[in-house]
């Protein structure tokens, strides 16, 4: 009797720790939570930063780091998705229990994805989103991979199919050194010096003019940013 009073008793603490968590991978390691997800149908255009699952570190806001989970991150719901190790099971994890988490692309490029709490132009209250680190030394310059939804119609066989078509709108925040936050949507020589503080134009300016940089990509962003370190 007294085993079979231990066996109930494990079992529902079981069922209490599930409750709490869907980490079913481990016991040993610190759990993520979440709920269950559904991939969106009925649009067009990626809503994933990476197509294929990546195989990335969780840094949680407890400290611990989770290992080598199969992660995908939402750019349409700016939510990281978590592939259940031997299961089917996709979850979207709660956003409020992490700090960083790295992933690879579909080109091989790593990026680095910190959450952080802001108000971006666009957003009417501040709230917590993940922005991608470009990089990070005396300027800090991050990226929130917002999206642009809008409807559009295919017609296939005579039948109107109504979707929603996904825009890549990225938003740039740069964080001056003296912590200065400025923030602009386009990359040009125009819009940075529109955004810039005036005594960081110069510096800006100068860089470009004496490494004669066009400043057109993101990648010629960061070059810029880096040079005036």
């Amino acid at each position: 009797m007294k085993k079979l009073f231990l066996y109930i008793l494990f079992l529902g603490f079981g069922s209490a720790a599930q409750a709490q968590s869907v980490n079913l991978d481990s016991i040993f390691e610190p759990k993520l939570r979440g709920r269950i997800y559904q991939a969106k149908t009925g649009i067009e255009g990626n809503q994933f930063y990476n197509n294929e699952w990546s195989v990335s570190d969780i840094r949680l806001v407890s400290g611990e780091t989770v290992f080598k989970k199969q992660l995908k991150y939402n750019v349409l719901l700016d939510e990281v998705i978590w592939l259940q190790a031997g299961t089917y099971n996709q979850v979207k994890l709660e956003k409020q229990f992490i700090n960083e988490f790295s992933l690879e692309n579909e080109k091989g490029e790593i990026g680095w994805f910190r959450r952080i709490h802001t108000k971006l132009p666009s957003m009417v209250d501040s709230a917590d989103i993940f922005v991608q680190v470009l990089s990070e030394k005396a300027f800090a310059l991050c990226v929130f991979r917002a999206v642009r939804v809008e409807g559009a119609v295919h017609n296939v066989n005579g039948v109107d199919l109504y979707i929603d078509k996904i825009t890549p709108e990225p938003q740039y925040i740069l964080v001056l050194p003296d912590r200065q936050t400025i923030f602009f949507k386009r990359i040009s020589k125009r819009a940075l010096a529109k955004a810039l503080p005036e005594k960081y134009k110069s510096v800006f300016k100068e860089a470009i003019q004496l490494n004669r940089l066009s400043v057109r990509t993101e990648a010629d962003l960061i070059k810029l940013v880096r040079l005036v370190e």
